[in-house]
């Protein structure tokens, strides 16, 4: 059969829905029905502006112009309607976009369109901000004359295979933004993590949304940084009493990725609820925004073992490398610290991170003690008296085997004491304070790369030693300098928050939730929400929660907080519905956890009235 295969210049836009999938989970119906709207609002503007549609996959629009300014022209027009339509308050979803506009060369084969001006201007769609337009500079050229339109110039940007100038349409002063031009391409790496594994990961643009403050962006997703899924390790030849070496492995990958400045790596409770729901792969890049999959398996013969690993990019569908690598199970830690150390020279990182990295993979000397690591921190988190026993047990266990001046274990007795006390447990009060003030500094002098020592002494310090907010956030800052992980966001929005900085905190949280989307039991998703209702972020609350408040086990927080929210709405029969589920699940004014004295005095009074409503 023959195919007609088309070469020309062309002019192309491409347009994205910014947030689809979450606008989909919310409510798929109303989004669809949105998405209706809006591409009826498009399809105007092309025939106005004489485009012509190639392709749509849903969320997304490719069309194809017959010069530069009608391009132009139809992408400002098209969202300025979009502005209208969600100003109105008929509207029930609103949609925001993202468009990238470019000339190149194109190829137009059985009615689709491909090449380097298609490929550019879709890196042009996820550069650009929301609501926004980024162009090429050979569309810049053509415009700049005809139109009288305000441009910001984001210099030379380099995205995969595509290096191209780029600038901003500034349809709102707001939009202006200054963009490194010396940012990092996407580039596959190798590199050693847990189990001498070998992995391939991508960087980051650096983008400055406003003055001179730098955050990251990624090119692939609408997310700060490019999102890594460390899927829970296969293990093979196993006996029953080393199941927890699989785990151990993948805890360990985990922790390793998160070591590096740049990447955003999810969660194992997510990666394990992803395994045990059977998600696909388009299901994990919808529901929580992944790039990347890391899938490994481990076959354990005696000493020996192999390791199987594949990396498969979710934005094309595709495994994109598979290696393999034989070791020596008593090896384990020194293969990694020699691939480690590659890894540095390879990414040229800076040598803090690297720092934090040898220090995470060389605190233990098996990986046994790794895992009954991870058992005393998951038992911990359950803050009770009978698990603290427990956790008490393996930390005795484990000092048999390390120098008391260890400095995970140090961490470990910090926290040990710090629970004591909280759960009014202690013995001796005054010398468990004597110890833990001793033992938080010490670690601290003794190893100053080590970021769980200054997230101790941090939250410890102020519950305890009379530290002032000054002296934790500077712990808290240090502790990110060090290499930044869940523990260091958790600890430090309760920095944050204790110190009556509500917006610190709530970055933090929401950071925190980007990594741990599949919260276990609600923890960090009812501090988020208590800090939104502090900052009066009310509509936030129902846009972060959504259906999930039909959980049975939601946080207390969130369900008490639900209710106050229902009943300044009028809404009393909602309100009481949502205060008996919190009293069921464990709510007590105690909990509350707002800072502001009158906000909180505020909400409690409500509390107090839905309470004697529901008595009635």
């Amino acid at each position: 059969m023959n195919t007609e295969i088309d070469r020309k210049i062309a002019v192309i836009l491409v347009a994205d829905v910014v947030g689809y999938s979450k606008h989909m989970e919310r409510d798929e119906n109303a989004t669809l029905k949105a998405y209706a709207e809006c591409e009826k609002i498009l399809k105007n503007c092309l025939k106005k502006y004489k485009g012509s549609i190639f392709n749509t996959a849903g969320d997304s629009a490719l069309a194809e112009f017959p010069s530069a300014v009608n391009a132009v022209e139809c992408g400002v027009a098209f969202q300025g309607e979009i502005k209208k339509r969600n100003e109105s308050d008929k509207t029930e979803v609103k949609l925001e976009f993202r468009i990238g506009i470019n000339m190149g060369d194109v190829v137009k084969k059985e009615g689709n369109l491909f090449g380097d001006g298609v490929n550019i201007a879709a890196r042009l769609e996820a550069l650009a901000q929301p609501n926004g337009i980024s162009i090429s500079k050979s569309v810049y050229d053509l415009v700049v004359p005809k139109t009288k339109m305000t441009f910001n110039d984001l210099g030379v940007q380099k995205v995969k295979q595509n290096e191209f100038h780029a600038f901003d349409i500034l349809l709102d002063p707001s939009q202006k933004r200054t963009l490194k031009t010396k940012s990092k391409p996407m580039i596959p790496i190798i590199g050693a993590v847990a189990a001498a594994v070998v992995i391939m990961v991508v960087g980051v643009f650096y983008l400055n949304t406003s003055g001179d403050n730098e955050v990251e962006k990624s090119l692939v997703i609408d997310t700060s940084k490019p999102v890594i899924m460390v899927a829970p390790i296969k293990a093979v030849g196993l006996s029953d009493d080393q199941k927890g070496f699989a785990r151990g492995i993948t805890e360990s990958m985990i922790s390793t990725f998160a070591s590096y400045k740049g990447l955003r790596v999810l969660s194992s409770s997510t990666s394990y609820h992803s395994e045990k729901t059977n998600m696909t792969d388009q299901a994990i890049r919808d529901e929580y925004g992944v790039n990347f999959i890391i899938r490994s398996s481990i076959q354990v013969m005696g000493k020996s073992a192999r390791l199987n690993l594949e990396i498969s990019d979710l934005k094309i569908g595709e495994i994109v490398e598979t290696k393999k690598r034989d070791f020596v199970m008593d090896e384990i830690f020194k293969v990694q610290d020699e691939l480690s150390d590659q890894i540095l020279e390879l990414l040229q990182i800076d040598l803090g991170t690297g720092s934090h990295l040898k220090m995470w993979v060389n605190r233990f000397d098996t990986m046994e003690d790794f895992t009954k690591f991870l058992n005393w921190i998951q038992l911990w988190r359950t803050y009770n008296p009978k698990n603290h026993e427990k956790t008490q047990k393996i930390l005795d266990d484990m000092r048999k085997s390390y120098d008391e001046e260890h400095t995970t274990m140090y961490v470990m007795e910090s926290w040990q004491i710090y629970q004591r006390l909280g759960l009014n447990l202690s013995k001796n009060k005054e010398e468990d304070l004597k110890r833990l003030k001793y033992i938080v500094n010490r670690n601290i002098e003794l190893h100053p790369e080590n970021s769980d020592a200054y997230n101790a002494r941090a939250l410890i310090g102020l519950s305890y030693f009379g530290f002032s907010c000054e002296q934790a956030i500077a712990d808290i800052d240090r502790a990110e300098k060090n290499g930044s992980n869940q523990e260091t966001l958790l600890i430090g929005s309760g920095v944050y928050s204790r110190c009556g900085q509500v917006e610190e905190a709530i970055s933090r949280l929401q950071e925190l939730l980007r990594i741990v989307p599949n919260d276990p039991g609600w923890f960090q998703t009812g501090m988020l929400v208590t800090m939104l209702y502090w900052d009066g972020q009310h509509s936030e609350i129902y846009d972060l929660i959504g259906q999930k408040i039909a959980a049975s086990d939601m946080d207390p927080r969130v369900l008490a907080i639900y209710s106050i929210l229902e009943f300044k709405k009028g809404n009393e029969k909602k309100a009481v519905e949502y205060f008996v589920r919190s009293k069921k699940n464990g709510f007590n004014n105690s909990r509350l956890g707002i800072g502001d004295e009158k906000i909180k005095t505020e909400a409690l009074d409500i509390l107090e009235q839905i309470e004697k409503i529901s008595k009635s």
